[in-house]
């Protein structure tokens, strides 16, 4: 078991890599109630086509079916694991993203018990032919709700822009259509490929017994000790990824007020040493652009081009990563004009704010140490494969060495107009 220490936070983060290529990661906070835990395949709605080990073939999935198994991890032929999380007085939830599956518990009792049902209940699947059917119904529904959601289909609207023809413009629950080919075959298929122990990580964070929980995982994993040369790597390519970005494109839908996405694609290939850096670098230029406390908000705000529903988001991937920024307004044309403006021309607005770049680091410093008080914000901001060991413990020591300067060169390499796109959609007339 490795220990990388945090003195200044009095915290450590413990590693071990199992026999069976299973990533562990524990961080004991006895002075907190709760222990949040999470496991995690690398394994999202990207990854639909894939070779098995035992053939040369290249077989397509249909879209959807990485969240479909989430969803049937959970039922076995005899229980409900919501059921058996709840009997411990745990909450559990499931996530899926382009990327990844995530199964995730909270609890302030019953650790270890909650962390063997996690394991047995993520690395024993059980799927048939009428629970399948069922849940095509259910998650048909899921599907027909997110087609409703403007807000979600406007993120997929510039999604479609930055990346054409590619598998991330593809909804992560698929269609109504897609989810109907999905069969038990193909979900034992797919888990086979994707979930096996050296593709997949343990984070745990709370008030636990370092000693006992090491020993409740090493046994549980001692029957789990297949090995297979499984990766997810996204099923994305190179051309895919580097082809020209679409600047454009509109729907209309049952909505209010109009509703403005504008997004820049990066072009940079990053390593795992250089995300985390990367990542709080570029909160912090977005903030200097277009947070409530600079210039160019208060303007916009005051004019009425933008309101509270302004927000903006960042996505970052192994592979890919993108900025998107979003609003509702009655004034499309002239709010898309002014946030181009000040995304083109953003190394000029960064080069007269030097004081102020200085205050926004103690700010963010700040953020940092504040989502240290939430074990559940730790731990579902550790990726092993995203940013390798790095942890929420070491973003302040990073923001304390940014330099205006290292704003100024990513503002240049990243805000280019033939990266950016924009996405509108409007009320139905």
């Amino acid at each position: 078991m490795n220990e990388i220490k945090y003195d200044l936070y009095n915290e450590k983060l413990h590693i071990i890599n199992l026999p069976n290529g299973l990533n562990v990661n524990l961080i004991v906070r006895p002075k907190f109630h709760q222990t949040f835990g999470i496991l995690t395949t690398r394994y999202g709605s990207i990854n639909n086509s894939f070779k098995a080990s035992d053939s040369n073939e290249i077989k397509k999935y249909p879209n959807g079916i990485a969240h479909f198994l989430e969803h049937k991890l959970f039922e076995k032929e005899d229980h409900d694991a919501f059921d058996e999380f709840a009997l411990y007085g745990a909450d559990s939830n499931a996530f899926t993203s382009f990327t990844r599956t995530s199964y995730l518990f909270s609890t302030s009792s019953n650790v270890g018990k909650c962390v063997s049902t996690l394991l047995n209940f993520v690395q024993h699947p059980y799927f048939s032919e009428q629970t399948v059917e069922k849940e095509k119904g259910i998650i048909a529904q899921e599907i027909k709700m997110y087609e409703d959601d403007p807000n979600w289909q406007l993120l997929f609207g510039i999604i479609k822009n930055l990346y054409p023809n590619t598998p991330l413009t593809a909804d992560i629950a698929g269609s109504v259509t897609s989810i109907q080919e999905i069969t038990p075959q193909m979900l034992y298929e797919c888990y086979d490929h994707f979930y096996q122990p050296n593709n997949m990580s343990l984070m745990l964070v709370g008030n636990f017994n370092l000693s006992k929980i090491k020993q409740i995982i090493i046994e549980n994993q001692n029957n789990i000790n297949e090995i297979k040369t499984s990766s997810a790597k996204n099923s994305l390519s190179s051309e895919q990824l580097n082809a020209d970005v679409i600047s454009y494109d509109e729907k209309r839908m049952h909505i209010q007020r109009p509703k403005l996405g504008i997004a820049v694609r990066g072009d940079c290939k990053l390593s795992i040493e250089q995300r985390l850096k990367y990542k709080v670098a570029l909160q912090i230029l977005l903030e200097l652009l277009f947070g409530e406390s600079s210039l160019d908000y208060q303007r916009l705000y005051d004019k009425g081009i933008i309101d509270n529903s302004f927000e903006y988001e960042i996505q970052l991937e192994e592979e890919f990563h993108f900025i998107y920024l979003t609003l509702n307004t009655n004034k499309v044309e002239l709010a898309s004009k002014e946030i181009k403006n000040i995304l083109l021309n953003a190394s000029k607005k960064l080069s007269q704010q030097k004081d102020i770049f200085e205050i926004m680091k103690k700010e963010f410093i700040g953020r940092y140490i504040k989502g240290m008080n939430s074990n559940e914000n730790i731990a579902d901001q550790f990726d092993k494969w995203l940013f390798g060991n790095k942890t929420l413990f070491d973003a302040p020591k990073m923001i304390e060495k940014l330099k205006l300067s290292d704003l100024l060169d990513l503002s240049k390499q990243l805000f280019k107009e033939n990266n950016t796109t924009e996405f509108r959609i409007y009320p139905k007339e």
